[in-house]
């Protein structure tokens, strides 16, 4: 309508509040407001306003290609035609799923929609899409995962605690090596003698060398 200028409060409403009402209004569950870029969405908009006056079953409501979209659009500009509806349709703009335009579009519909219907009354959305191509499976948007798919999700083990190592065994000290002579005690040991009777090479050495260093010391106090 020409009388919803673009300072209308209806520009004012945010992405969220319109797919709420688009989802609400059509029993759908679009995610974007680009998904509504292929004109199906305003097409059964329109059909709920104007019952019986809007080829439904011209709508394609599998539309993938640019030149689907502009089919749709075509049914919907004819009808705006038909019911005297003052509205420019920028299907060019609104083809190319940007954001902006989308949301304008819609924000418009909205508001024509809410100034004409109150209650949709038994109208059986699912019904009238389905006779649109695709209409009959087309939800418009993912479904949430069902509880007995997130149940066959397999859960993630939780690592387990290592081992904790067990304490080598001391080894007990040889006999050897159980009591080592201390520094003084291998001073004061008896020189070992051998079985001949006579005092080892190393006993030899030792006393030579004692004996050098009291020489040395005698030397050093006189």
């Amino acid at each position: 309508m020409s009388t919803i200028g673009m300072m209308d409060g209806a520009f004012f409403v945010g992405r969220k509040e319109i797919m709420e009402w688009v989802n609400g209004t059509l029993d759908l569950n679009l995610a974007k407001v680009e998904d509504t870029a292929s004109g199906a969405v305003a097409c059964q908009l329109l059909d709920i306003m104007y019952p019986g006056k809007v080829p439904m079953n011209k709508v394609n409501w599998s539309a993938k290609q640019s030149f689907e979209f502009v089919a749709n659009y075509k049914v919907l500009q004819t009808c705006f035609s038909k019911l005297g509806i003052d509205r420019h349709i920028d299907v060019d703009r609104l083809i190319s799923g940007k954001y902006m335009d989308n949301l304008e579009f819609m924000q418009w519909f909205k508001r024509f929609f809410e100034m004409s219907v109150s209650d949709i009354g038994d109208y059986d959305c699912v019904q009238q899409r389905s006779k649109g191509k695709g209409g009959a499976t087309y939800g418009g948007g993912k479904k949430a995962p069902t509880a007995a798919a997130a149940k066959s999700k397999p859960a993630q083990a939780k690592p387990s605690a290592a081992p904790k190592a067990s304490a080598a065994p001391a080894k007990a000290p040889s006999r050897a090596a159980a009591k080592a002579p201390s520094s003084s005690e291998q001073e004061n040991a008896a020189p070992v003698v051998n079985s001949r009777g006579g005092g080892g090479a190393s006993f030899d050495v030792q006393q030579k060398e004692l004996q050098s260093l009291r020489q040395a010391n005698e030397e050093a106090s006189r």
